[in-house]
């Protein structure tokens, strides 16, 4: 092969390889610009690590531009919803009932929780009658934690007045309070709870689970140790034009829960980015979290149980009446 020739084909290999570089580092912006755009506004709460996993290693990010976005306060969330911008997000069980009863036009996708929010105290109490005479503080005054502590004391026939009860704009402000005031005892969502055990140890401050919640509301009640307090809920319209990628969001989260379950410290690692904890208190909350997905169909029945219990204690919560058969749109 003479020299000549040795550089043409030198010359045209480096060609083939350029425009294949080429096409490859295009392409893909190319094909993204193309994709749906599937943003999720979550919670936040520990159920959003679960959005955050799928987000991430589901089949729907292989053909849509899946995100997960936290909102700060239920207001926000209000607001997002309102004004058209948020077309799928996580929200307190109630807030979507709340909403289409105003006249918004959304429905639920599922549940991502069965009670999210514990019960802390700097020394340990048994019963919720040992409430009486402490200094409570807890986030969002009317949203799901207030929600059910209030119902639970009026349930169980404590008077209301007898607890001290302060309310914060964020769960990362009631842990800041709660350590570094005289406060008894908080109410706090995960991950945020078990951050707030955590950094009371660094403090020296003795941060202790009281009396299991859910168990006393099932007792109260009679019904199962349940409380379904959070979820997705999505704007209507939209749920209708992309149902086929709401049904593979569907099994991406059931397969990110088994994935955070059985991989805590890498899934408490993605965490970081979404949540105002550290790693070790998003992995230790897992445990805590009674993280589930489940359908809005699929849980009508205890959903409607607890939308009852709220409508009896402050039918505001609810926008004045339970959802309409049509609510649940999965």
């Amino acid at each position: 092969m003479n020299t000549e020739m040795h550089y043409e084909i030198e010359r045209r290999t480096f060609l083939k390889l350029s425009s294949a570089l080429l096409l490859s580092s295009t392409a893909p912006r190319l094909f993204a610009a193309s994709k749906t755009a599937f943003t999720i506004y979550g919670a936040p709460a520990l159920p959003s690590l679960t959005i955050a996993v799928a987000t991430l290693q589901g089949q729907l990010a292989k053909q849509a531009d899946t995100s997960l976005k936290i909102w700060k306060n239920p207001d926000q969330l209000r607001a997002g919803v309102a004004s058209g911008e948020f077309k799928v997000m996580m929200s307190p069980s109630n807030v979507g009932v709340n909403l289409q009863n105003q006249g918004q036009n959304v429905g639920m996708i599922n549940i991502l929780t069965n009670g999210i929010v514990q019960l802390l105290g700097k020394t340990d109490i048994s019963s919720p009658e040992q409430l009486v005479g402490k200094k409570v503080i807890m986030p969002f005054k009317n949203d799901m934690p207030d929600i059910t502590f209030r119902a639970l004391l009026k349930q169980r026939g404590i008077d209301e007045s007898k607890v001290d009860i302060t309310y914060t704009a964020t769960p990362a402000e009631a842990v800041s309070l709660f350590l570094t005031q005289p406060f008894d005892i908080a109410y706090l969502p995960e991950p945020l709870a078990s951050a707030c055990i955590l950094k009371g140890k660094k403090m020296g401050v003795e941060v202790v689970r009281t009396f299991d919640f859910l168990q006393s509301w099932a007792e109260s009640f009679n019904t199962q140790p349940i409380i379904p307090q959070a979820g997705i809920i999505a704007n209507r319209d939209f749920y209708q034009a992309h149902t086929a990628e709401f049904e593979l969001l569907h099994q991406d989260l059931q397969s990110a829960l088994t994935w955070v379950k059985n991989n805590p410290q890498s899934a408490a690692e993605i965490g970081t980015n979404y949540f105002p904890a550290p790693a070790p208190a998003i992995a230790n909350a897992i445990p805590h979290a009674n993280l589930t997905v489940r359908k809005g169909s699929e849980i009508k029945e205890e959903l409607l149980k607890f939308y009852d219990i709220v409508l009896r204690y402050n039918p505001k919560l609810l926008g004045g009446k339970l959802p309409a058969d049509d609510f649940f749109l999965c």
